[in-house]
């Protein structure tokens, strides 16, 4: 391990015993400067890292960062900076927390892990979203080391503040992070919130992060064009029936979303369960098999989507065999599978608010192991590795609410 100059007046450590008489304490700071030594009991530090302080002695400290707790060592006074601290459960359990600004240890951790994921945008090629990352990481930066200094008044704090989490909630949805739902600019604990509410928060993260850090941005809001809320809309789709005399077994049906560009679904999945009539396996859901897509954007609306229903069934191990075997074993097996492209919809419905009615003709897997891709398969009409009962068809009532919702 190479060993990095002390800072000047920072003596060469020893054992911590034969340093001055060294006192406990109990605080955070942060390192301000890479630290190496191929002393045995030296602590390595790098820039950005949190460390918690143990014991004091002259010019040194002993105590350990917070990502490996379990390392403990000693390092120079001079390498860190202490941060405002008070300490929870003294004894066993005791716990040293920091009383810095949240957003700023937010924007501290944000800061770090899109440093990660920037280098990887470099890798992927993705050039513009990596200049313009780089450019807001640097604003935070600044940003962040004005409210450190605690020298702004209160109002220009709080504008401090708005910028950062503009900036954060730009990075975070532009690098496919989770939105953090905040509430006067400090995260909020969803368990002391509604759900409502918080829905409200994750709109106003996400109307927030709409705006741009860039320059150009800044001046076209100064010029009175500021962000518009983006448009959301709703896609709702009620199975009447389903039939499918070949298979006499119980049923579940998934709904997706399906993106045959980026060959992935868009959305979670929805499960029906039926009878083997073909009806809900739970009497009480009658005319309520249903599935509900929200918050599709006009951007969702562009690309090329699918409505896909996945069928698995519960029964036999292979559906040809006669033998009925224990009445107490059940197999889930992949049986067929629907699609309907929105563009079809799209087409169909006149109106934004109209309901109709389509019917699927479900298909079968000619080989099991190709089952993962059936449904690009089946877009893309390769019909040497699928087949279409005749008997097999599931039709599907499809109400689309594409109006705008905020």
């Amino acid at each position: 391990m190479s060993e990095e100059p002390l800072a000047p007046g920072t003596k060469q450590p020893g054992i911590m015993s034969r340093l001055l008489p060294h006192r406990q304490v109990r605080c955070r700071a942060g390192v301000i400067c890479n630290f190496r030594s191929s002393t045995c009991q030296a602590l390595v530090l790098e820039i950005g890292e949190t460390v918690q302080i143990l014991e004091k002695s002259e010019g040194w400290y002993r105590g350990f960062s917070t990502k490996k707790p379990s390392i403990k060592g000693i390092f120079p006074v001079s390498y860190v900076h202490l941060k405002k601290s008070t300490v929870t459960n003294r004894g066993l359990c005791e716990t040293v927390v920091p009383l810095e600004d949240p957003i700023i240890t937010e924007t501290t951790s944000t800061l770090q892990e899109w440093g990660v994921l920037w280098k990887q945008l470099y890798v992927k090629h993705k050039v513009d979203l990596f200049h313009k990352l780089r450019h807001v990481m640097n604003e935070l930066i600044d940003l962040r080391r004005q409210l450190i200094q605690g020298h702004l008044a209160q109002d220009q704090t709080r504008e401090i503040k708005r910028h950062i989490t503009v900036r954060l909630d730009w990075g975070n949805e532009h690098l496919g992070l989770d939105l953090v739902p905040r509430k006067e600019f400090e995260m909020v604990d969803q368990d002391q919130i509604s759900i409502s509410e918080l829905h409200k928060l994750h709109i106003s993260s996400r109307h927030c992060g709409q705006q741009s850090t860039t320059q150009g941005d800044s001046t076209r809001q100064r010029h009175g064009d500021g962000c518009r809320v983006p448009v959301s809309h709703h896609l709702f789709i009620n199975l009447k029936s389903f039939t499918y005399n070949s298979i006499s077994e119980d049923a579940d049906v998934f709904f997706s979303l399906y993106d045959t560009r980026e060959a992935k679904q868009i959305s979670e999945k929805f499960m029906v369960k039926l009878n083997k009539n073909g009806g809900p396996k739970n009497p009480e859901k009658v005319d309520r098999l249903c599935a509900l897509f929200t918050d599709l954007s006009s951007k969702d609306l562009k690309r090329d989507l699918y409505i896909v229903a996945h069928v698995i069934r519960t029964g036999r191990m292979l559906l040809n065999d006669s033998k009925k075997g224990p009445p107490h074993v059940q197999y889930r097996r992949p049986y067929g599978c629907a699609v309907l492209a929105m563009s079809d919809v799209f087409h169909t419905i006149t109106d934004l608010k109209e309901e109709k009615d389509f019917v699927l003709k479900v298909y079968t897997c000619n080989n099991e192991n190709e089952w993962h891709q059936i449904q690009e398969n089946i877009i893309r009409k390769s019909n040497t590795k699928y087949s279409a009962p005749s008997t097999n068809y599931g039709k599907y009532d499809v109400y689309t609410d594409l109006g705008p919702h905020v």
